[in-house]
């Protein structure tokens, strides 16, 4: 075998090496969002035991910043069905079960914001009874004090069992709307269906020494 026949079967050897070395790149599987159909624009459903379940959903045409929420209780184990409907201000952020005053009647809470400028909370919170009634929880104000350079922003969370409520401090002196760097935290307590709150204040160093 001459030296010009050994070049074409050794190109032939490097391909096949390198062609079996490499994979064809898989194409990236993207997740699946679920669309929700208009007019409705959110929807979550809470198991609260087996057989009950609170389904929310909020929906309206036109402005996205009202509209209206709905809560459907389905009690598939007494086979009873009810519902509640009530105005939205702002846009629908997360829907939780819990029982904050531990007397055995679980809230539902909506937790609900404007857009833009307006981006203030919204609370819907309702109570229900094993039959299925329900009563409508009044979420209280802030007080004059806790809301002085209060812009909204707020991030509401559960944390130790605990209902707390955050939003960054803004310059009042400043009109175009300056955050002073500081968060006001705020706790949030239920007795007799009636809310409670007290601000919660960070220990400075030398309080922490002492």
């Amino acid at each position: 075998m001459n030296v010009k026949s050994i070049f074409p079967l050794l190109f032939l050897a490097i391909v096949l090496l390198f062609g079996c070395g490499t994979e064809e790149p898989k194409e990236e599987v993207k997740p699946v969002v679920k669309k929700i159909m208009q007019p409705f624009r959110f929807h979550k459903a809470i198991e609260v035991r087996p057989g009950l379940t609170l389904d929310i959903v909020s929906w309206g045409r036109g402005s996205s910043s009202v509209g209206g929420y709905l809560i459907l209780r389905s009690d598939s184990t007494q086979l009873n069905y009810r519902s509640v409907a009530g105005e939205l201000d702002g846009k629908i952020m997360d829907a939780w079960d819990m029982d904050l005053d531990s007397d055995g009647n679980p809230e539902l809470y909506i937790h609900a914001k404007g857009e833009g400028k307006g981006s203030y909370l919204s609370m819907y919170i309702y109570e229900y009874a094993d039959n299925g009634s329900n009563q409508q929880l009044r979420f209280p104000e802030l007080s004059t004090s806790l809301s002085e350079g209060y812009r909204g922003n707020d991030s509401v969370y559960i944390k130790d069992g605990k209902l707390l409520r955050q939003f960054p401090i803004y310059n009042k002196n400043d009109s175009t709307g300056t955050k002073t760097g500081e968060i006001r935290k705020i706790e949030y307590v239920l007795r007799n269906n009636n809310f409670q709150f007290k601000e919660l204040k960070e220990e400075t160093k030398e309080a922490q020494k002492k």
